[in-house]
């Protein structure tokens, strides 16, 4: 991966109260980029620029402080189970450029947000562990932006991992399209932390996901972890019904669990594509020439378009089918993303309608 694609800002904005924070001067030393400006008010600036296309917004950058609540809950999909998994925006906006992405119709703001404030997140993070050593929490930061993307501008990622070490009811993960983990080499994994690959064949990442790297860098990547003895995970998260699907799926379930371990692997997680109306629109807009949206697609409870249900069953229960030639046992906790109960219990046969069996796939 080219990362002069992923940092080649046109404009770098600048929170004033962290002009001399470390992390600042630290991302701002591995950038090159003439216009840099200070700012007092966030909002106004955010008025002042308007909203940009994803292409323009990921051309400006803002560094400043963490805002709202800094552990959320997923907020899920209504009438679809939730994985229970809690989210840190560390950052906001994902140069990647996934064509399928959700963040085209999700985020407004004008530009891409790093969050250097750390020290805030880390003291309250500290409180909510320590005041629930009965709970345990799974974490990531890949939901508003890829975990890793940035993470060779910023180091976060070995912040996250000494801090982390420090909790027994915690597993965080760091969710990415990237091979960024050359801090991870650095750093003995105290057990708790999970690298999770979003994995497609190459056939859908070559002419969708933008950026990102191919499936073998990811996948090579994983295996210099697991050498590192940390876990990893595989997101199968947007399953695409693409023409060969039975060839090019397969080879990729093939190709991981030839190189990986079962015991190596904490979880697999399963979600076909969907959409609501404004991604619908987003995608059009910016990217006329791909064909994701020409399929049939169902407006399901929560208004977002999924495939017809049987449909979605087939290629769930397809690559189930393949894991399982190399799980005999069942050892693998395997889960769905945004699914109903009824897809659940004609998959993984299962219906978790409670937190307890949840926590079970997650054991």
């Amino acid at each position: 991966m080219n990362r002069e694609n992923l940092y080649n800002f046109e404009k770098i904005y600048i929170e004033k109260k962290y002009k001399n924070h470390k992390n600042t001067i630290k991302i701002l030393s591995r950038l090159q980029c003439k216009e840099i400006y200070l700012t007092d008010d966030v909002k106004e600036l955010i008025n002042k620029l308007n909203s940009q296309n994803i292409i323009k917004r990921n051309k400006y950058l803002l560094l400043g402080g963490i805002r709202g609540e800094i552990l959320q809950k997923c907020p899920g999909s209504h009438g679809h189970i939730c994985c229970n998994y809690h989210v840190i925006n560390l950052y906001t906006g994902c140069p990647l450029n996934c064509q399928y992405c959700i963040l085209q119709s999700y985020l407004n703001q004008p530009f891409t947000v790093i969050n250097v404030d750390t020290e805030k997140i880390f003291y309250s993070l500290d409180n909510i562990l320590n005041n629930n050593k009965n709970k345990i929490f799974r974490i990531g930061t890949g939901e508003l932006s890829d975990s890793l993307v940035f993470d060779p501008l910023t180091d976060f990622s070995i912040d996250f991992i000494e801090f982390f070490k420090n909790y027994n009811n915690a597993v965080f993960e760091f969710k990415t399209k990237t091979n960024f983990i050359d801090n991870f080499a650095a750093i003995k994994s105290p057990g708790n932390i999970i690298a999770g690959f979003s994995i497609n064949p190459d056939i859908i990442i070559n002419t969708t996901e933008g950026f990102s790297s191919n499936f073998n860098e990811r996948l090579e990547s994983a295996k210099k972890l697991i050498l590192n003895n940390y876990k990893v995970a595989f997101h199968f998260d947007p399953i695409i019904n693409i023409q060969n699907f039975d060839i090019e799926y397969k080879n990729v379930i093939d190709t991981i669990f030839k190189n990986i371990k079962t015991d190596n692997i904490s979880w697999i997680s399963m979600g076909t594509f969907r959409y609501n109306n404004n991604l619908k629109n987003e995608i059009e807009y910016n990217y006329p020439e791909n064909k994701i949206l020409s399929d049939e697609f169902l407006e399901n409870a929560d208004k977002k378009y999924r495939y017809f249900k049987p449909l979605r069953l087939s290629l769930y229960n397809k690559i189930i089918s393949w894991i399982k030639n190399y799980d005999k046992n069942s050892k693998l906790s395997i889960y769905l993303c945004m699914e109903s109960p009824s897809v659940w219990e004609n998959t993984l046969k299962k219906y978790t309608d409670t937190e307890k069996n949840l926590s079970e796939i997650f054991h």
